[in-house]
């Protein structure tokens, strides 16, 4: 090869790996996520799905539809079952998360509280932060473009004697991230959540588009679309990170327990 040839080569080379780091570092980043806390797919009561056994595979296959439509790039559940159906003929995440995502990872699994999170991202760093009794966060990171993006599926206790602890300790957790999305059934009433922005953080749920019911049983039972503090499942942002187009869509999988929250989010590096 002649001398000028391989200087052009070479120089290509550090030219376009350079390009590639500087466009990474510098255009937005736009990612579809979401929320869900699944209710043991009981309508929030333990054991899974109730019906008949041939019900079962029909209504996995509601789960897939639904999952295969919003087509969400990250998406933590709550609440989530290790079998499926009532029978455990039916391993919940392989038969309705694995045929779209590679990378499925689950926190601690307790009889009420099971948080896991869902994308077709590399997460690394696997941990878990308690917030008293079985209530936790499961928190992994994505490397993107030399920046790390902290991601979170959390549920926040309701009871009394933990509750204000939790979120305090969940907020203490986010300030150590330039970069995170934390989503989660937070328990908490509209007041208590403002708290997350009053930290300088971002929120779907209460931020610029306003108010989502997502405790659907609660607001099927007022009679009314929705209403103070029954808008308890959130998507939290560092303030690097905007939020556009939330939505509280029914969805009739889980629909007398809980709402998922989706947002369209650009991370601005």
């Amino acid at each position: 090869m002649k001398p000028f040839n391989f200087l052009f080569l070479i120089f290509f080379a550090l030219w376009t790996v350079s390009s590639f780091a500087q466009t990474t570092d510098a255009l937005p980043l736009q990612l579809k996520v979401g929320s869900y806390n699944v209710g043991h797919f009981n309508q929030g009561s333990l054991g899974g799905f109730q019906s008949l056994k041939n019900q079962a595979q029909a209504e996995i296959q509601n789960w897939k539809k639904w999952v295969s439509e919003q087509h969400l790039d990250i998406v933590a559940v709550q609440e989530w079952n290790h079998f499926f159906d009532k029978d455990s003929l039916h391993h919940a995440a392989k038969s309705i998360l694995d045929p779209f995502y590679n990378n499925i990872h689950f926190g601690t699994q307790n009889s009420w509280i099971y948080n896991g999170i869902a994308t077709n991202f590399e997460l690394v760093n696997l941990r878990e932060v308690k917030l008293g009794g079985q209530y936790y966060v499961i928190l992994g990171d994505i490397n993107i473009g030399g920046k790390t993006l902290t991601v979170g599926s959390v549920h926040v206790p309701w009871q009394k004697e933990m509750h204000d602890g939790a979120l305090e300790t969940l907020i203490g957790e986010l300030k150590k991230y330039e970069y995170f999305i934390c989503m989660g059934d937070m328990n908490a009433k509209d007041e208590e959540q403002l708290r997350f922005t009053e930290a300088g953080f971002h929120m779907a749920n209460g931020g610029h588009q306003g108010w989502f019911s997502t405790a659907a049983s609660k607001q099927i039972n007022s009679g009314h679309k929705g209403g103070a503090d029954t808008n308890i499942d959130n998507i939290v942002t560092s303030p690097n990170i905007k939020i556009f187009n939330v939505s509280a869509p029914k969805t009739g999988l889980n629909d007398l327990d809980h709402l998922p929250i989706i947002a369209d989010i650009v991370l601005t590096w």
